[in-house]
């Protein structure tokens, strides 16, 4: 085929011309399209940015306010174990005092013999003629030698954390 010679119809030029129109057309729709959905795209990523910083700022809220219920949590925590500390302290002590309550109890038939003593020794001292002054060498007298021991009990008996326990036979712990 000679190109030279080739000249186009009428027809064909309309329709080539219509269909570089129809091309054009369909060019700048999608063209069109491609801004439409760039300038969405834009937006989109503009509200999503705005939201992840409503979202960050939330969360860094969210953090704060744990944070300080946190420290509350553990501020509260310590005054429960300084008020534990304390009780134990106290059933110590009160432990402690129950134990001597206990050793008290198991000494007072001891205790009650010889407060009785005591008091037989007073009445005796007070029953003695105040002109009579009782002579310790010439005392042959059961009473007598029985208050010569009170009297020598009462002058070295006292109540002190360093006597020794009676329940213990004299021995320290």
């Amino acid at each position: 085929m000679n190109f030279k010679n080739f000249s186009p119809s009428r027809s064909s030029i309309r329709e080539a011309n219509d269909h570089l129109q129809a091309l054009y057309k369909r060019v700048s729709d999608l063209e069109q399209t491609v801004k439409d959905q760039a300038e969405s795209m834009i937006k989109k990523d503009e509200q999503m940015q705005t939201a992840l910083k409503q979202v960050s700022l939330q969360k860094d809220k969210e953090i704060t306010e744990l944070r300080r219920t946190l420290e509350s949590s553990e501020a509260h925590v310590q005054r429960l174990l300084a008020s534990q500390r304390e009780k134990d302290a106290q059933i110590a002590n009160l432990q402690h005092k129950c134990q001597l309550l206990e050793d008290i109890c198991q000494s007072k038939p001891m205790l009650e013999n010889l407060l009785a003593t005591i008091e037989k020794a007073e009445n005796f001292k007070t029953s003695v003629s105040p002109n009579i002054s009782p002579d310790r060498s010439l005392s042959n007298s059961p009473d007598e030698q029985t208050s010569d021991i009170v009297q020598s009990n009462i002058r070295h008996f006292s109540i002190s954390d360093s006597d020794p326990d009676p329940s213990d036979g004299g021995k320290s712990s």
